[in-house]
C-alpha cells in the first residue's frame, strides 16, 4: 500500500510538471522548452518572451494549481463532515458568500486597495465567513450541527446570495466593470499575478498542516456521528474546525479566481478510488490531483479559445455535470462505516 501511495504521488507530480511546461508554451505566441528554461534561469527583463513567461504565464499556472488544490481539499473535508459524497463548498454557500464579497469591491462600493492591501480577498473571506456562519446557525439544533439541515440551508442561502450578485451585476452602470465581473463570475485565471498567489497559497498550506493532525478524526467521522462519539471523537468541535477551514481556504480561492464549480465534488471521489476511503495520505493526494485537474482545465481552455481561454467554470462544468449525474444513478454516495 505504501508503495502504491508513493507511486501515485510521483505520478501526480510528474504530470503536474508536464502539464505546467505545456501551459508555459501556450499563449498569444507559442514558445519552446528551451525558451522556457532560458527565461527561468537566465531572465532578461528587456526580453518580451521572458517577461510573458515569468510574469504572465507562470503566475497563472501556479494560481490555477493552488486554487484547484484548495477546492479539492475543501470538497474532501465537506464530504467527510456530512458523510455524503455529493457535498462540496458551494453547497454550503461558502463560495457564493466569497463571490458577493469580491463583487462588492469590484463594483466600486469600497476601494480596490487600501494602504497597499488588495481588498477583494479580504472581502471575499468576510463574505465566506458571514454566509457560512448563517448557514451553520440555520443547520444548528440542540447544540449540534445537523448535516442534512445544514446542506438544505446552504443550498437555499447560496441561491439567495447568487441572486444578490446577479442584481448588483444587472444594476451596474459601468460597462467595463460589468464585463470584468461577468467574466470573473464564471471563473478565470486571466488576471493572475504574483500579488494574488500568496493569499490562497498560505491558506492552503496552513490548512494542510492543520489537518495533518485531524486525518484520524476525518476517517472516524465516516463511520457516522454516533459511532464517532462512541470512539471518543469530539464531533461538534471537529465540524467547527472543518467549517472554519473551508471558509478561509474557499474564500481566498474564490477571491482570486472567481467561483469554479465541481472540482470539490469530483476530485475527492477520484482520491478515494485510488487510496480507499480512509487512506492516511488522502488529503494531500486530493490536493495534488485537484491542482493537476485545474491545470489541465486551464490548458484546455486556452487551446480551445486562445490566448485568454474560456472561463474555467465552463470547462469544469462539462466534466462535473455528467459526473454528478453518474453519482446520482450510482446511489452509493453515502459513505459506509
Amino acid at each position: 500500500m505504501m508503495l502504491r501511495r508513493s507511486l501515485y504521488f510521483i505520478l501526480a507530480l510528474l504530470l503536474i510538471l508536464m502539464v505546467g511546461v505545456l501551459g508555459l508554451q501556450v499563449g498569444s505566441f507559442d514558445t519552446d522548452t528551451a525558451a522556457i528554461f532560458n527565461a527561468l534561469f537566465n531572465y532578461d527583463s528587456s526580453n518580451t518572451t521572458h517577461f510573458a513567461i515569468l510574469h504572465l504565464r507562470l503566475p497563472r499556472l501556479i494560481l490555477a494549481l493552488v486554487v484547484g488544490a484548495s477546492l479539492a481539499f475543501c470538497g474532501y473535508l465537506m464530504q467527510a463532515m456530512v458523510n455524503n459524497g455529493l457535498a462540496d463548498p458551494y453547497l454550503l454557500g461558502t463560495a457564493s458568500g466569497a463571490s458577493l464579497g469580491a463583487v462588492i469591491v469590484f463594483f466600486g462600493f469600497v476601494p480596490i486597495a487600501v494602504a497597499g492591501v488588495y481588498l477583494p480577498p479580504v472581502f471575499a473571506l468576510a463574505g465566506a465567513f458571514l454566509v457560512t456562519l448563517v448557514v451553520v446557525m440555520l443547520g444548528y439544533r440542540k447544540r449540534q450541527i445537523i448535516p442534512a439541515q445544514l446542506l438544505l440551508a446552504g443550498i437555499a442561502l447560496s441561491s439567495l446570495v447568487t441572486a444578490l450578485v446577479g442584481l448588483l451585476t444587472f444594476l451596474s452602470d459601468s460597462e467595463g466593470k460589468l464585463r470584468s465581473v461577468v467574466f470573473w463570475s464564471m471563473g478565470s485565471f486571466e488576471r493572475a499575478s504574483w500579488d494574488m498567489v500568496p493569499y490562497p497559497a498560505a491558506a492552503l498550506l496552513g490548512a494542510l498542516l492543520l489537518f495533518a493532525f485531524y486525518q484520524k478524526q476525518l476517517n472516524i467521522l465516516l463511520l457516522g456521528e454516533e459511532r464517532a462519539q462512541a470512539l471518543g471523537i469530539q464531533v461538534a468541535q471537529t465540524r467547527w474546525v472543518i467549517l472554519g477551514t473551508v471558509s478561509v481556504v474557499t474564500g481566498f480561492a474564490v477571491a482570486t479566481s472567481g467561483p469554479i464549480g465541481f472540482v470539490g465534488l469530483i476530485i475527492p471521489h477520484v482520491t478515494r478510488g485510488l487510496l480507499g476511503a480512509t487512506g492516511r495520505s488522502n488529503l494531500l493526494l486530493c490536493a495534488f490531483i485537484g491542482g493537476l485537474f485545474m491545470l489541465l482545465c486551464d490548458l484546455l481552455s486556452r487551446i480551445i479559445y486562445p490566448p485568454a481561454g474560456l472561463p474555467i467554470g465552463i470547462i469544469t462544468s462539462f466534466f462535473g455535470v455528467p459526473f454528478f449525474v453518474y453519482l446520482l444513478f450510482k446511489k452509493n454516495y453515502n459513505f459506509k462505516g
